[in-house]
């Protein structure tokens, strides 16, 4: 954990904070009268790159601030972003790494308002919760508190009402605390399969959407680059389910499936990387809809022209989300990696299409 605090240099006028949800810095040290080193570290290890980082501040108006981002173990990897208001967000494009690329430099210039420099846009698990609750407002789904994590956040789930519970959609996200592009794009999907159009509300009157947003509130708001408060990598939990997250959400799909009779037709979780990437099961014959992803990969394909997102097929029998989900459920299943960079815009668009063609393939099918 974080010693959480404000970093105070009266006499130069400069003040930091890593005193709010998903912040994280280290240690921080003062070079110069505008230098400042701060020093960005995971929460343990061994862990993958993601190097996080999260802070306020603010200071003498007009002052110049110059930035060193340390990684005494790591890599930089996330262009910083900025915001006044902590909804809108600025990429800021001049900085200066070295050659070890483990410190990365830029200047900032302070006002009397606070400035937030993050590694990616901030959506802690409130936003998230905030989210869901306007989500069962507008579209008259329920809400299930499914389990507890570690640090005694609630672990939610939504569902839609209006199918007769036998055919299932299940979306997940955020595992892993700084995969924000994901987490995006599982927004748009979501609010695209419950919008207004004539082929969602075919859909939802066809099939149950469950949707599990946050699964890992803890690492998101303590700005963890991957783990759960255990130090644990909660996408290689699905096998043993030692942790309170994944077995909330197992034990919740495995009730609703069984309770309602019900099949999970497919299954979505999203997360980022480095650039777009789907990971898919192996093919089988066997599921409850054989062929639905590779219809699905085909249609998002013939959105994206020459530019077309990579599929890595890989094995069933692994402890990720998908493999139980496919192994388990019979599902047709995959995760849907969104790049860190990938334009916002177009993040909203792929989003919407694979929707899109999702519903197309699953109301074209008499199953």
């Amino acid at each position: 954990m974080q010693d959480r605090k404000v970093f105070a240099f009266d006499k130069q006028g400069v003040y930091f904070s890593n005193q709010f949800a998903s912040a994280r810095i280290n240690q921080l040290a003062m070079l110069n009268d505008s230098t400042f080193n701060v020093t960005v570290e995971p929460e343990n290890e061994p862990i993958n790159q993601s190097a996080w980082y999260a802070f306020k501040v603010w200071g003498k108006n007009g002052k110049n601030v110059y930035v060193n981002l340390v990684y005494p173990k790591s890599k930089h990897r996330y262009q910083p972003k900025l915001s006044y208001n902590g909804k809108t967000w600025q990429t800021l494009d001049k900085i200066v790494l070295n050659k070890e690329k483990n410190e990365a430099s830029f200047k900032i210039q302070l006002s009397k308002d606070t400035l937030t420099v993050a590694a990616q846009e901030i959506i802690s698990s409130t936003q998230s919760y905030e989210w869901m609750d306007d989500l069962v407002k507008t579209y008259a789904l329920n809400k299930t508190v499914i389990g507890e994590s570690i640090g005694g956040k609630p672990i939610i789930a939504l569902n839609s009402t209006k199918s007769d519970g036998k055919k299932i959609v299940v979306v997940l996200s955020r595992q892993h605390p700084p995969e924000i592009s994901g987490y995006m794009a599982m927004v748009q999907f979501v609010e695209t399969l419950l919008g207004k159009t004539d082929l969602a509300k075919k859909f939802i009157e066809g099939y149950e959407l469950i949707v599990i947003p946050m699964i890992n509130p803890d690492g998101v708001d303590e700005g963890n680059w991957r783990h759960s408060f255990a130090g644990v990598d909660l996408n290689r939990d699905w096998i043993d389910f030692k942790q309170p997250e994944t077995r909330a959400v197992r034990d919740f799909l495995l009730e609703k499936v069984n309770k309602q009779k019900a099949k999970v037709y497919f299954a979505l979780d999203f997360h980022s990387t480095f650039n777009d990437v789907l990971y898919t099961n192996e093919d089988r014959a066997d599921t409850n809809f054989p062929g639905l992803t590779s219809a699905w990969i085909k249609g998002l394909h013939e959105f994206e022209g020459s530019n077309k997102t990579t599929v890595k097929p890989s094995g069933n029998g692994g402890n990720v989300s998908k493999a139980w989900l496919g192994k388990v459920l019979n599902a047709e299943a995959l995760t849907y990696e969104v790049g860190d960079q990938t334009p916002r815009p177009y993040i909203k668009q792929k989003a919407t299409k694979v929707a899109e063609v999702l519903m197309t393939q699953l109301l074209g099918s008499d199953k």
